[in-house]
């Protein structure tokens, strides 16, 4: 029981750390090729993140 629990809060973490890593890469390459892609890439990060963060307190807050 504990170490289901356990694993779900490593399986958690893994995913926020890999899909941390997937932006800052994303963003590098994209500043590498160019720099006003690379802040078109910020800009397109920081909204979907917005938007995440949204979907993720509504569905948490229930039906009220």
């Amino acid at each position: 029981m504990i170490f289901r629990r356990i694993i779900g809060y490593l399986w958690q973490l893994s995913d926020v750390l890999l899909f941390i890593s997937a932006m800052i890469v994303l963003d590098y390459t994209a500043f590498r090729v160019n720099t006003t892609l690379g802040w078109f890439v910020i800009s397109l990060i920081l909204f979907v993140l917005g938007w995440l963060v949204e979907v993720i307190s509504e569905r948490k807050r229930g039906d009220s």
